[in-house]
């Protein structure tokens, strides 16, 4: 009889294999609570980060979205290793896991400042909405007593409602000891220049910093443009060139055209920061009024900062968007109103060019070419205004009745859901209607002198 017993041994031995291998069916639909997480280092590569986010988005699609936010919000639990830690957001920026922070959870940070007071979450979606993608920023870095340290996040999508992260710590960030060299020019450069000079007040204090903004000879000043400092009421706390009005209200302040221009600016900083464009007279000129292209941001809650650069029309409104525009208006003359108003809303029509689209409005206000908003087509919105309370179809209306020219105002960009500067070209065609189109202006290569 011994015989016999053993083939029956040997399937008892081949099935606890299989079941120790993993060859059979899983008995439950609970993710697996490791005793032993993987331990990283505090010198993490980027390579590690890409593959620890690799994995917890597996995890999240094997598992499901509530399981994973309540392992990722465990900081005892599998995905916090060492200074690597899982985020998760949905595309509001609002979080929905965080080991370090629970307290965000379910709070929005889409304005929330870095630690040198950088607006890191758009760039987050911006870089998910690709897929994937890697941001820099500053962030306190928990295994090293909260020290602020520079910080590569890396970003990926779960699917269309939400997206993980983490990121990799690359030691104290730098002090800023001086602002970048040289005078800006560019949209870009004047950016840089006041996030230069938020980054150094950041570093060595506010009483420093305004001292520093405060004087002809303190390193924030170049030529005409310098940097001005004001608080939440809009009073000055630093005017390199004009001390005298230190501690007064620029509140109520207008520009030659009217608008109170600090009001915008706080509007502005309070999202996080922007450009404006106003009309103010130049020193340099014999005080000849100009416009002026200033970038704002905060430094911190009671206090932000910003530099503006004198410019020209020409300059804003570069060659192709001036041909766009003076190409529409032959296509009206040419081809009559009527045939030219279907071609403008017509959103697969001839014009619209990448960023580009022609809206047109009559004299008494009414919309009669929006290729995106055909809601509006026949709506009177002489009356409308804009974020900041600029009454932008009557600026366009006004200029056009002196035949053509540029107008600021400030509109949503639908690339960022932010409120952003827009500088539109706008020309009249028969004495009745006109038309226009613009761009929003952007860190970027826009000359704005020189």
């Amino acid at each position: 009889m011994r015989p016999a017993r053993l083939p029956v041994f040997a399937l008892l031995v081949l099935a606890l294999l299989l079941v120790s291998s993993g060859c059979t069916q899983p008995s439950s639909t609970t993710p697996p609570v490791l005793s032993e997480k993987k331990v990283f280092t505090n010198s993490s590569t980027n390579e590690t980060l890409v593959a620890f986010v690799h994995e917890a988005v597996a995890y999240a699609k094997t598992w499901g979205k509530d399981a994973a936010l309540a392992e990722f919000s465990n900081p005892n639990g599998t995905f916090v290793r060492g200074e690597l830690y899982i985020f998760a957001y949905d595309f509001n920026s609002t979080t929905l896991a965080h080991p370090v922070s629970p307290e965000k959870i379910g709070i929005s940070r889409i304005n929330e400042l870095d630690a040198f007071g950088n607006l890191y979450a758009q760039k987050f979606i911006d870089a998910v909405n690709n897929g994937t993608g890697f941001v820099w920023f500053y962030y306190k870095n928990p295994v090293h007593n909260n020290t602020i340290e520079k910080k590569l996040g890396y970003v990926e999508k779960v699917d269309d409602d939400w997206w993980l992260g983490s990121g990799v710590y690359y030691g104290p960030a730098e002090p800023v000891v001086a602002p970048m060299q040289g005078a800006p020019s560019t949209t870009q450069e004047l950016r840089d220049f006041v996030d230069s000079a938020a980054a150094y007040a950041r570093t060595n204090g506010k009483d420093t910093a305004l001292a520093a903004f405060g004087s002809p000879s303190g390193g924030f000043t170049r030529g005409d443009l310098y940097i001005y400092a004001l608080d939440y009421s809009g009073n000055a706390l630093a005017l390199p060139f004009q001390p005298q009005l230190v501690g007064t209200s620029f509140y109520n302040t207008r520009d030659t055209s009217g608008r109170y221009y600090t009001r915008t600016e706080i509007e502005l900083v309070k999202g996080g920061g922007g450009y404006l464009l106003y009309q103010y007279p130049d020193p340099a000129e014999n005080f000849t009024v100009r416009y002026k292209v200033s970038y704002v941001r905060p430094v911190d809650d009671t206090y932000w900062i910003g530099a503006g650069i004198y410019t020209r029309e020409d300059r804003l409104i570069d060659p192709e968007l001036r041909q766009f525009v003076a190409d529409a208006k032959s296509y009206a003359v040419t081809n009559g109103k009527e045939r030219a108003l279907a071609r403008f809303n017509d959103v697969n029509g001839s014009f619209i060019k990448d960023d580009l689209y022609i809206f047109a409005y009559d004299y008494s206000g009414t919309t009669l070419a929006w290729p995106y908003r055909p809601d509006l087509i026949g709506v009177n919105r002489l009356n409308a205004t804009d974020p900041m309370g600029s009454y932008h179809i009557q600026a366009m209306i006004d200029t056009a009745r002196t035949g053509e020219g540029m107008v600021g105002y400030y509109s949503v960009n639908p690339a960022h859901n932010t409120t952003q500067l827009k500088i539109s070209y706008v020309t009249e065609v028969d004495g009745t209607w006109l038309l226009g189109a613009g761009r929003y202006l952007e860190p970027g290569p826009v000359m704005l002198r020189g």
